[in-house]
């Protein structure tokens, strides 16, 4: 029988056919179907003589019953639209998912720089809540005293990633703050800073921007004499394709590439 759907069930006399007793309620259980199915001639005839008769005492009891049923019955637990609610350590991996691990690392490589500074010269090396008036006084002194292990001054590219570095870092999680060290006028001197450091390179020769040592003729040679590239093959096809494509266009090589 059918769960949960309204039923109708009507006794009538067998004498002169009338209506003794009508039933309507909610089926939740298939046991009352068993039961009516039990009802007999003699039954019928025992409920019209006697209004306590045993199938009027069943069918009271099996009323009573499939409302107990249905109030008590809980309604199936509803799926969660959503996943659970992450930690605040989960969330901070997220933000820093935003960026590739290598541009992760060379943060980690520009704070540690000015961190080291700070404690050289006796500050803090917390500096990610300074005011912006402190801040910028500081990455002033900082790029003016910026050089290598070596006692060489760092390249251009080298004195713009450090800047980005120390950026990211205090507007990215937990700091997340509403500053911006490259554009904001408050950075204006630091900037003016950083900037003369690379005219200054430039004026005297050193901005020289140091490439990777390109890929010799003789091994492309190679690749193509091995068959790893060719047009006959679908994944050589590919390889062919994707290897003329970072020669003439990936000046990142592979960075960033979701490959």
């Amino acid at each position: 029988m059918e769960q949960n759907a309204v039923r109708q069930y009507i006794i009538q006399s067998m004498a002169d056919g009338g209506t003794k007793r009508v039933f309507r309620h909610e089926i939740c259980d298939a046991r009352v179907s068993s039961v009516f199915s039990n009802l007999t001639e003699d039954t019928i005839f025992n409920f019209e003589n006697n209004e306590q008769s045993q199938s009027d005492e069943e069918l009271s009891q099996i009323d009573e019953d499939l409302t107990a049923n249905c109030i008590n019955q809980e309604p199936p637990a509803k799926k969660p639209r959503f996943k659970e609610l992450p930690s605040k350590e989960e969330i901070e991996k997220l933000a820093l998912a935003r960026t590739e691990p290598r541009t992760n690392q060379q943060t980690l490589w520009g704070v540690k720089l000015l961190r080291g500074w700070l404690t050289e010269n006796k500050y803090s090396s917390s500096f990610e809540e300074l005011d912006e008036t402190t801040l910028n006084d500081r990455l002033c002194y900082f790029y003016a005293s910026l050089q290598t292990k070596q006692g060489n001054d760092y390249s251009k590219s080298a004195l713009v990633g450090i800047r980005s570095a120390i950026s990211r870092h205090i507007t990215g999680p937990p700091y997340n703050r509403d500053i911006n060290i490259i554009t904001d006028k408050s950075f204006m001197p630091s900037n003016h800073v950083i900037t003369g450091m690379m005219k200054k390179l430039k004026r005297e020769g050193k901005d020289i921007t140091v490439h990777k040592k390109a890929v010799a003729e003789g091994d492309i040679q190679k690749l193509y004499s091995s068959g790893i590239f060719s047009t006959d093959h679908p994944v050589t096809l590919q390889n062919k394709v994707f290897l003329d494509i970072m020669l003439n266009f990936g000046r990142r090589d592979r960075r960033g590439l979701l490959i």
